[in-house]
């Protein structure tokens, strides 16, 4: 007797073999037993979840004259197929004139649905009913479809249609509408499990749980699939072990795929692109591996969220608690961003080639990839900014659009002796948190802000009365960080409003440079000089352009041309920090 491969060996006889498909078993056998069997059917669904099984189960059922099975005490009426009489034994084995299997890919033409049409006036030859199995019905032409319509609408009595396909959708409602519609899904991991498990056992294979559910989750659902990888992993040797799985298969060694994924969350980026190098010389499907990562992504991700989701994660159960430890040092927001990255990965590397350039690539990605601020958050600053604007009498909408789409180039705002002087956005600043205006978070590691001790005032003459402020105003000034300053209109002074209140003013374009740790370190000086509380309060001050303009310096800007004036504004840092962070361009300038 010839080979028969694992699929067919195992292929269900009866509905209570099928696996993962009661919703649609459990309705053909109450159809059978009520005698209330339907014309027409179409099973669609994902490849290898038992459409064509489930279709000849149909056909032995409705054609056994035997369905009953006996109890100790009465013999009772099942939907089951004996499959020990003729009927059963002919359509087992393909040899029934009266179930007529057609394949709609390579009979797609509207003459062999004439052909059809004129056959099924024909009475069956043995069984009780003549049963067409169309399978992939979808490729049937569009002439083959209107020819099927009346008969599919119509058929004899003693005739049934069972129209399979994977591309629903392909199927027109004309078809559709005069069919019973059955969807098949895909299987659940632990019922694919389950049947492995059983076929190795009578076998005599030997695979433990890991590797089961290693060709598990390489089957994609697909219980066919499934029975075939173990067939030809099983062809290495009875006992089965993770590395003969994965070198079979193609897939990367785990423990360099746990390597490469400890590289990406670790921000080891030499250590990712070694790996990946030793993962190419193995021979390794890259496109195997990729989605190999992804899977490892989508369970870190699932356990971030939440630890009791613990059991919809593919990884092996005994991976869990360290996949939970694992979880527990990343953000869910990087989780989904590395999936992303990823998945765009996968698929640039099936549109344009080049698996290898692709991952380094999607590597150097990973490794520069932050933390991201919430749009909350985001929100919640511009709003703060917004106010910051209203209580000094000025308006957001009035003051920004002037600086982005109005802007006049600082470097000819500014006197020639003060250029060089005020630090640019890229400087180093210890006092100046520069990512804040490139629109990433702050670091974490930055130290909080303290007065140096060279700007500790001189305690040897006592307290000041704060109404003098205006006196000492430039000792208090040159304490001050370097942006701050820069903030500040040139000669303007603060004045005291109340007993404890310092007014002072501020530029109104320079206004966002000023945070709240700078006020709060004016606030501790001023404190420590005259001996009492002081709140500062920032007031918009619209001198300084007089202030500090040169008077030789318009007739220059008049001299420039539109382009000439539009690519300063871009260079401009300030301005450039903006831009980048809302993704805007300069429109015009004045």
């Amino acid at each position: 007797m010839s080979y028969e491969v694992l699929a067919q060996k195992w292929r269900p006889q009866n509905f209570s073999d099928v696996v993962g498909q009661e919703h649609i078993t459990t309705t053909l056998k109450n159809q059978i037993l009520s005698e209330r069997i339907g014309h027409a059917y179409l099973f669609w669904g994902p490849r290898g979840t038992g459409k064509t099984t489930i279709a000849r189960i149909l056909a032995k059922a409705v054609n056994c004259p035997n369905r009953i099975q006996e109890t100790q005490f009465d013999a009772i009426k099942t939907a089951e197929p004996c499959n020990q009489c003729e009927f059963c034994h002919e359509i087992s084995h393909d040899r029934s004139f009266d179930v007529i299997e057609m394949d709609a890919a390579s009979n797609r033409g509207i003459d062999t649905i004439r052909d059809l049409r004129e056959n099924v006036k024909l009475s069956p030859a043995t069984c009780p009913y003549k049963i067409y199995i169309i399978d992939e019905a979808h490729m049937l032409s569009t002439e083959a479809f209107n020819a099927l319509l009346k008969t599919l609408e119509e058929p004899p009595p003693h005739v049934i249609f069972i129209l399979a396909t994977t591309e629903h959708a392909k199927i027109p409602k004309t078809i559709s509408s005069r069919c019973q519609d059955f969807d098949f899904r895909y299987l659940e991991d632990e019922k694919i499990i389950e049947r492995l498990q059983l076929i190795a056992q009578e076998e005599g294979i030997s695979a433990d749980l890991d590797v089961l559910t290693l060709i598990t989750r390489q089957s994609e659902g697909c219980l066919r699939d499934a029975e075939n990888l173990l067939e030809l992993v099983s062809a290495t040797g009875k006992d089965l072990t993770i590395e003969a799985v994965e070198q079979t298969i193609g897939l990367g060694s785990s423990s360099l795929l746990q390597e490469l994924a400890e590289a990406i969350t670790e921000r080891g980026l030499a250590k990712g692109l070694k790996t990946l190098s030793n993962l190419t010389k193995q021979g390794t499907d890259l496109s195997q591996c990729l989605d190999q990562l992804i899977g490892y992504f989508r369970d870190l991700r699932l356990l971030a969220i939440d630890s009791s989701l613990s059991e919809q994660v593919q990884s092996p159960k005994s991976d869990i608690p360290r996949l939970k430890q694992k979880a527990e040092q990343m953000s869910v927001n990087r989780l989904s961003r590395i999936i992303k990255i990823l998945m765009h990965t996968n698929q640039d590397i099936k549109q344009y080639g080049y698996p290898q350039l692709q991952l380094e690539t999607a590597l150097i990605q990973l490794n520069s990839l932050e933390e991201g601020m919430p749009l909350e958050e985001v929100i919640g600053k511009l709003s703060a900014l917004e106010q910051k604007f209203d209580a000094a009498g000025l308006s957001a909408l009035s003051t920004q659009p002037s600086v982005i789409g109005s802007h006049q180039s600082a470097a000819d705002s500014r006197k020639p002796e003060n250029r060089g002087t005020v630090p640019e956005f890229g400087d180093i600043n210890p006092s100046y948190d520069n990512n804040r205006h490139k629109g990433l978070p702050r670091t974490e590691n930055r130290e909080p802000r303290t007065i140096p001790a060279d700007s500790q005032p001189n305690v040897s003459h006592g307290l000041r009365d704060l109404k003098d402020l205006p006196s000492f105003w430039d000792e208090i000034k040159s304490k001050l960080p370097v942006m701050f300053k820069h903030a500040l209109p040139e000669g303007s002074v603060p004045t005291v409003n109340g007993t404890n209140t310092v007014e002072i003013p501020c530029s109104p374009s320079n206004f966002f440079m000023i945070t709240d740790e700078d006020q709060k370190l004016v606030a501790d000086i001023l404190k420590q000089e005259v001996g009492k509380p002081v709140k500062i309060e920032l007031v918009a001050s619209n001198t300084v352009s007089e202030s500090v303009v040169s008077e030789d310096e318009p007739k220059e800007t008049e001299q420039k041309t539109r382009m000439m004036r539009t690519v300063e504004a871009q260079d401009d840092p300030q301005l450039k920090a903006a831009l980048d962070l809302f993704e805007a361009k300069v429109v015009d300038t004045q």
